[in-house]
């Protein structure tokens, strides 16, 4: 029987075989790492600090064999397997003990081609499924969830006087998939509009949906098949970070996620979001999709919006974790691992109720990410360590060691995450510089900028990174991959 996280770490320490997690940010172990014995990671960005202080075991990082970081999505991630570490990946699997428990941020197709690895997130088909923002629509309209007023088209027989005509004067446009503000375009004059045909050509069948100035909210929902019945149990959601001035040069980039905020967030339109996400994590059961999943949504006034379906573990879940951990609650996560470990009917419906119930009280800490703001790939040179960092006179100081902001609680300073970019490492525009946790709000009243403390830190950090634009070809650059 599994009743709190110390039961739920000893059942997962039987389990037959070792444990990675594979997903874009090395960091992002963390979600896991307090209860799940990991073995190795498998990932994009690398951060020296990491590797060095927060894990002795084998990290897999596609940053490392191709030299530079980039703005990464999960194409990049698959590639690993097919770069310089591919004969390193594959000696490390026939080494260890199998299966290779691999906690995923979103299945990849060669892993669930790989026999001797278990996939623990819902199958590559069903995420794929999900994630379509146009069958996101059509399923929002079956179960009566309202929405942004939308439409779907092919983007050439639009022009922007109709779309104008139809959703107003400003609109979003975004291709079936994309994350993290990819693949999504905000339109304000015909202009743009023609900017992003010639992006995406006349062809692309998108959404075009109407632009709300108001605040978005992102939330964490986990669906669960437990003695033989579907059950979804969703979080208290957060305020998202998009486009914030500190941290980015673009209107559609994801910038991180503030809890601490969504306390002044009236509680029913939290509870409309929960209960929103249930009712869509249902019907996802229903078709076969099974373990965490996100959503985010806008704030109209005290009306909740449905955007979009994250069929996967999001930016915002390592967060969550860290503060659920934090809170003495199994997190929301470990219940992912525990329903693909076939562990989850051990844990007592009283104990799920009560975590449901803890689940839906608001969290305390935040978190956003500093981005390149050059237009082209540049090297980075800094002196910036990982760790509570604070500040002094303006300048940025560094005072101890730290994971989380679940190791600065309580002590005002900031933690950067230890996955900074190495000094002289080549980065691409848009890719990130730095993530910053706090165990306190850093959204502004507006909830769309950094408040003034957490304004000034990202300048400060920024003055200790000198950017100096590449020379060398992108050949030259891309060394890794065949």
């Amino acid at each position: 029987m599994i009743r709190n996280l110390a039961d739920l770490t000893c059942r997962l320490r039987e389990i037959e075989g070792s444990w990675a997690w594979v997903g874009q940010r090395c960091t992002d172990a963390f979600t896991i790492s307090g209860f799940v014995p990991l073995d190795s990671i498998f990932c994009c960005d690398f951060g020296e600090d990491f590797a060095e202080k927060w894990f002795d075991g084998a990290l897999f990082s596609a940053e490392k064999e191709l030299g530079r970081r980039e703005d990464w999505g999960n194409l990049h991630l698959e590639m690993l397997w097919n770069s310089t570490a591919g004969r390193r990946i594959e000696a490390h699997i026939n080494a260890g003990r199998t299966p290779l428990n691999a906690v995923c941020y979103r299945s990849l197709e060669v892993l669930e081609a790989d026999s001797r690895i278990r996939v623990m997130a819902p199958p590559l088909v069903l995420k794929n499924r999900f994630d379509d923002k146009i069958f996101q629509v059509g399923l929002f309209r079956d179960l009566g969830i309202k929405g942004p007023e939308a439409l779907v088209s092919r983007l050439g027989e639009m022009t922007y006087g109709e779309v104008k005509t139809r959703l107003g004067s400003s609109f979003v446009i975004q291709l079936p998939v994309g994350s993290s503000g990819e693949n999504t375009y905000f339109v304000h004059d015909d202009d743009k509009f023609q900017r992003v045909l010639a992006i995406l050509g006349e062809g692309a069948l998108v959404k075009i949906a109407a632009y709300i100035p108001c605040p978005s909210l992102n939330g964490n929902c986990i669906v669960l098949r437990k003695s033989g019945r579907l059950k979804a149990v969703a979080s208290c959601p957060s305020v998202q970070i998009v486009g914030a001035a500190a941290c980015t040069n673009r209107h559609e980039t994801y910038c991180g996620n503030d809890f601490a905020a969504s306390q002044q967030v009236p509680a029913t339109a939290l509870e409309q979001a929960c209960e929103i996400m249930e009712r869509v994590g249902l019907a996802m059961g229903e078709a076969g999709f099974l373990g965490l999943f996100g959503m985010d949504f806008l704030l109209d006034d005290d009306d909740v919006l449905a955007l979009e379906i994250n069929p996967r573990l999001q930016g915002s879940t390592q967060l969550l974790s860290v503060m659920q951990e934090s809170r003495g609650e199994i997190p929301i996560a470990a219940l992912h691992v525990l329903q693909f470990a076939g562990l989850i009917d051990e844990v007592p419906d009283a104990i799920l109720d009560n975590l449901a119930r803890m689940y839906r009280i608001p969290y305390e800490g935040a978190h956003f990410i500093i981005h390149s703001l050059e237009p082209l790939t540049c090297r980075v040179h800094h002196d910036v360590s990982a760790g509570a960092c604070g500040l002094e006179d303006g300048a940025l100081v560094r005072l101890g060691d730290a994971k989380t902001c679940r190791d600065t609680a309580a002590t005002g300073r900031w933690c950067v995450l230890s996955n900074l970019p190495l000094p002289g490492l080549a980065i691409s525009p848009e890719a990130r510089i730095a993530m910053i946790q706090a165990d306190r709000r850093v959204l502004a009243d507006d909830c769309f900028q950094l408040n003034g403390p957490a304004a000034e830190f990202t300048d400060a950090l920024r003055s200790r990174c000198i950017m100096e634009p590449c020379q060398e070809t992108e050949d030259e650059q891309t060394p890794g991959y065949a």
